[in-house]
C-alpha cells in the first residue's frame, strides 16, 4: 500500500482512490442494458433472490450502474440505497434506474460507506459487487456495510489464489501508469468470513468462478 493511501475517505481526493474511475460508466451502462448483468452478478441476484427480496429495503455498496439493486427492485424488493465513491457511477445508475421507472425507489448516497454508515436507513438486504477488492481496510468496511442491521449480505470477490495475486499487481502496475490512483486488493476468504461472523452472520452460499467468489451471508436466528 502506497504511503500516500489516506487513512479515510471523506472528500473529492481521498474518494478518488476507491471511486472507481467514472470514465467506464456509460460503457458499463451500454453494456447493461444491451446484454444484462455480468456472469457473477447474475449470481449474487439468484442468491439474494432465492432469499426473499419482497418488500426489502436493499442497501448496495459501490453499485456501479445499479446492476444489483435495480434486479432486486424488479423482483419485489421496496427500496434500495445506492451508496457510490463515483458521482459518474451514481449518475449512471440514476440514468439506469429512470429508464425503468425506478428512479423514485433509490436513494442516492454520494461517498464512502464507513463515513456515511451512521446516518443511514435500516436495511433488510446489504450487497457488495466487486466492492471488497477496491477498498484497502476490510474489517471497517464490512462493519460499515453491516451496520444499518441487514438480515442478508451478498457479497461478490477475487478469490485469493496465489494467481490471481499475480494478476492483480500487474492490473495496479497499470493503473500506477496511467496516473490513477485506483488500486485493487485480494482479501482473504477466511478473514471475510471471521468477521462477519464475528457480527452474527453465518456463510449460506459460497460459489463463483475459478476467479471471483460470490457468497451470501445470514443474519443467525433470521433464516
Amino acid at each position: 500500500m502506497p504511503p500516500r493511501w489516506p487513512s479515510r475517505f471523506c472528500c473529492d481526493d481521498e474518494l478518488a482512490f476507491i471511486g472507481v474511475d467514472g470514465r467506464d460508466a456509460a460503457h458499463e451502462l451500454a453494456a447493461l442494458e444491451a446484454g444484462g448483468p455480468r456472469r457473477r452478478t447474475q449470481e449474487l441476484i439468484a442468491v439474494v433472490r432465492a432469499n426473499e427480496v419482497d418488500g426489502a429495503a436493499v442497501l448496495e455498496v459501490g453499485a456501479g450502474v445499479g446492476a444489483v439493486h435495480l434486479a432486486l427492485l424488479a423482483a419485489g424488493a421496496a427500496s434500495a440505497v445506492d451508496v457510490d465513491a463515483s458521482r459518474e457511477y451514481l449518475a449512471a445508475a440514476r440514468r439506469a434506474a429512470e429508464r425503468r421507472g425506478l428512479a423514485d425507489r433509490v436513494d442516492y448516497r454520494y461517498g464512502d460507506i464507513v463515513e456515511l454508515s451512521a446516518n443511514l436507513p435500516p436495511a433488510d438486504v446489504v450487497v457488495l459487487d466487486s466492492v471488497v477488492c477496491c477498498y484497502p481496510y476490510l474489517p471497517v468496511l464490512l462493519e460499515a456495510a453491516v451496520s444499518p442491521g441487514p438480515r442478508l449480505v451478498g457479497l461478490t470477490y477475487p478469490r485469493d489464489s496465489w494467481w490471481m495475486r499475480i494478476y492483480m499487481r500487474f492490473w495496479n502496475g497499470r493503473r500506477l501508469v496511467s496516473g490513477s490512483p485506483e488500486r485493487y486488493f485480494i482479501h482473504r476468504h477466511r478473514t471475510v468470513r471471521e468477521i462477519l461472523a464475528q457480527a452474527g452472520f453465518r456463510e449460506i452460499y459460497s460459489g463463483g468462478s475459478p476467479a471471483w467468489r460470490v457468497c451470501a451471508y445470514a443474519l443467525e436466528g433470521r433464516t
